[in-house]
């Protein structure tokens, strides 16, 4: 894998940034609530809430969630849209348009640390929104088990498209949760050109016990096959330095990247052996992106976090008319527990009829 591996350069890191690495949450009070319903369902389900390999399908109670649907906090880490995709959109250069888009994709990741769970999307459920500069958004739930959801961004006048879909999976992991919204995205240029990237792995730690820490960790491939571009960018990469045996090195904090923007020789991206490395790429997703040392995204700059305002006419299955998810922002958290139950019962009961039908439908044309 063509990265650097970094010595013990400092970056700039946003003030919640915990010294050994990641988002230290200080929501005492939301984080209790949340380890009473963890204890809560510890008692109830004992080893098989720990060894079960999914959490998605755990009903949780309304209290510890915030009134949006995942539809709507996806949009978190996209909040640089408006900046970074559309300075993309406008130079033809590839080099720059691709460090264009992973400035986007790095920096939003900044924003995506918010404490409260959301509903999780009932199957069919869209949201629909626009960012400040025209940009239009549209997200889906496209299926129930796996949980899908698609998305796409219409830049203003077409300049980009952004587009993907995304499985979300959720394990117990000890004292932590381990996340992961698996799938491509896409960003796309009239010229025709197109960069694909993929997200990390989200850790949640002190579910139980200890600080509250959001970690993002792994590998984030960007590639732009049309022009030979690639960058492999790591996050909590392996370091060097110190003395003997490692003594008197100091660790990074685990929200340290580091990688290299690459062009193929021969025209495959994943051959290691044709790469010329054209560009560094260092920083923390929680304060600064640098290009060979060239500030791309720092926090300190202090540009505007954009999160997209609801549409004024939506679809009717629009997320924002959930019952439960009304009844929790108008402070009713019984009526929105009541709501939410009736939701997940009759999504099971769709589930049911759906895998009857297609069952009875197999036995009639084996």
């Amino acid at each position: 894998m063509s990265q650097i591996i970094p010595g013990n350069k400092a970056f700039t890191r946003v003030p919640d940034a915990c010294p050994t690495g990641g988002f230290k949450s200080n929501d005492l009070e939301q984080v209790k609530a949340q380890r009473e319903v963890a204890w809560d369902l510890i008692k109830q389900m004992g080893q098989n809430l720990i060894n079960r390999k999914s959490l998605i399908d755990i009903s949780m109670p309304a209290r510890i969630f915030e009134p949006r649907s995942y539809l709507q906090r996806i949009a978190d880490g996209w909040c640089y849209a408006p900046i970074y995709l559309t300075q993309a959109a406008m130079t033809e250069e590839p080099i720059e348009r691709f460090k264009h888009v992973i400035t986007f994709a790095v920096a939003g990741l900044s924003n995506t640390c918010t404490q409260k769970k959301p509903f999780n999307p009932i199957l069919g459920e869209t949201y629909q929104a626009t960012f400040m500069d025209g940009a239009e958004v549209f997200t889906e739930q496209s299926s129930h088990h796996p949980p899908v959801t698609n998305w796409q961004i219409m830049g203003p006048e077409g300049a980009y498209h952004f587009y993907g879909y995304g499985e979300w999976t959720a394990s117990f992991r000890g004292n932590s949760v381990k996340g992961h919204q698996k799938g491509p995205h896409f960003v796309e240029f009239k010229d025709g050109s197109k960069i694909v990237y993929n997200l990390p792995e989200v850790w949640v730690h002190g579910i139980m016990m200890g600080d509250r820490i959001v970690e993002y960790d792994g590998l984030m491939k960007f590639r732009d096959e049309k022009n030979g571009l690639g960058c492999d960018l790591l996050i909590n990469p392996p370091q060097t330095g110190g003395g003997f045996f490692g003594w008197g090195k100091k660790k990074n904090p685990t929200d340290y990247f580091a990688g290299t923007i690459f062009k193929s020789k021969n025209g495959n991206l994943e051959d290691e052996t044709s790469r010329e490395i054209l560009c560094v790429t260092e920083g923390s997703w929680l304060g600064c992106v640098e290009f060979d040392g060239k500030t791309a995204w720092d926090f300190q700059l202090g540009l505007p976090i954009d999160i997209p305002a609801p549409a004024d006419n939506p679809l009717p299955s629009d997320c924002r008319f959930r019952e439960d998810l009304v009844s929790l922002a108008n402070g009713d958290v019984d009526a929105a527990n009541e709501n939410k139950v009736k939701l997940e019962n009759k999504q099971r009961r769709e589930a049911r009829l759906r895998k009857d039908g297609y069952e009875k439908r197999n036995q009639a044309h084996p």
